[in-house]
């Protein structure tokens, strides 16, 4: 899905009534899943807490809408509120003993590869998985930053806001992760 406008967001939530409930559906609809992703990023936050999370972070950002300024991004603010909300609940969740089964996600398909360009496809799949997973190795801070650029696509000021770090660390981490990334799957940067 989209992402929906900022402004019209905005202005339909202040307008409250049927439009404000349609601005929220909107909302939840257009983050549900990218928020869940990122929440996955936060090694502390256990997987049955997540989704709790992540409606809390699209709660609050609905309830926060009135504070945003409309000619901004929208995805680096949200960004932030569900990374402070998701930083919280992991914090609280350190200091309480939980058994939450995390269940492996983002699984390579176990269908047979098709067509003609079997021996590619495996190679495609397997470089994947190697990427899947020095991306899970990676500090968590890292990860975050390697998810909002590599998944979602956002450039380093809009990551920067988003977490609270300067455009300059992002772009710093960014090298140093691809150079990381790249080392672990055996894959030449300098090309």
């Amino acid at each position: 899905m989209e992402e929906p406008d900022g402004k019209a967001l905005r202005d339909d939530a202040l307008a409250g009534g049927e439009r404000g409930k349609l601005a929220f559906e909107l909302l939840w609809r257009a983050w549900w899943p990218r928020l869940c992703w990122f929440a996955s990023t936060w090694r502390g936050l256990p997987a049955a807490e997540r989704e709790d999370a992540v409606a809390d972070a699209l709660v609050r950002a609905y309830g926060s809408l009135g504070a945003y300024d409309p000619s901004r991004p929208l995805a680096p603010w949200l960004y932030r509120i569900a990374a402070r909300r998701f930083s919280d609940a992991a914090r609280a969740a350190s200091r309480h003993s939980t058994l939450a089964l995390d269940p492996a996600g983002d699984e390579a398909s176990w269908d047979p590869p098709s067509g003609e360009d079997h021996a590619r496809e495996l190679e495609t799949r397997d470089l994947a998985d190697r990427c899947r997973a020095a991306m899970a190795r990676l500090p968590g801070a890292d990860r975050r930053i390697a998810w909002l650029r590599f998944r979602d696509g956002l450039d380093a000021s809009a990551i920067g806001r988003a977490l609270g770090l300067p455009a300059g660390t992002v772009r710093w981490r960014l090298h140093l992760i691809r150079k990381t990334v790249g080392t672990a799957v055996g894959v030449d940067d300098e090309a």
